[in-house]
């Protein structure tokens, strides 16, 4: 065996080993069934809003409805697996898709608000970029998991609050209850980064996951009522 496989194989046990460290069994487990819950509740809100934006007979409004739906499937979807398995190579390759899911979800996130609610062409411009930072932001997950998790947050708070460069056009032309749960679910997503970083909380993942599914929950309902 070559030294530079050897070196390979240590920083792949030293992986692996920070990741049994990460959480214990019993908050590993709370994670697991806590984002289980939530991709159940996802694929009930992904038939939801399905049969919700056909009433409107508008492909804009299916297609858009159907990216938010599918949204939260991925990110429940991935996270779940995530922490369901054990620690090794499966669940190093899953941290990847589960972090990167955080970056579709809050782009998937815009789509129907910025079809429905913002006017042209900032719908069309603040919808490109949120796509490209997901993308982005993807890549940058792919090569750097699990490192500069302080400058991924605020990645993500800055994608899920570049809607203020459109909100003349939000507060215009949304309707009062989907800006309520809209902003709710802003604060609700915000609020729970904060027991995401904080890592010396117990169970302080299983808060976070409580949080996004609060504030998912309050999304569903700002997005159910654009139409």
């Amino acid at each position: 065996m070559s030294k530079k496989t050897k070196n390979k194989n240590k920083q792949l046990l030293a992986k692996i080993h920070k990741q049994a460290e990460d959480f214990s069994r019993g908050e590993e487990i709370a994670n697991f069934v806590s984002h289980t819950v939530g991709a159940g509740l996802a694929i009930i809100a992904f038939i939801i809003l399905i049969i919700r934006a056909s009433w409107t007979r508008d492909v804009g409004t299916i297609i858009s409805f159907m990216a938010f739906g599918s949204g939260l499937i991925v990110l429940y979807t991935m996270s779940s697996i995530y922490h369901g398995l054990k620690p090794g190579t499966a669940k190093m390759i899953f941290e990847i898709f589960d972090h990167s899911a955080i970056y579709i979800l809050i782009a998937a996130s815009y789509t129907p608000f910025l079809y429905l609610v913002v006017n042209p062409p900032t719908n069309k411009i603040v919808l490109i970029i949120q796509w490209t930072v997901c993308f982005l932001g993807i890549a940058f997950k792919a090569f750097f998991t699990g490192k500069f998790k302080l400058l991924s947050t605020l990645l993500y708070l800055i994608m899920g609050w570049m809607i203020v460069f459109a909100w003349g056009d939000l507060i215009n032309n949304i309707n009062r209850v989907s800006l309520v749960y809209l902003i709710a679910g802003g604060v609700l997503y915000s609020l729970g980064t904060i027991f995401y970083s904080w890592k010396i909380c117990k169970f302080n993942h299983m808060i976070w996951h409580i949080f996004v599914i609060l504030g998912s929950v309050s999304h569903f309902l700002a997005v159910y009522y654009l139409v």
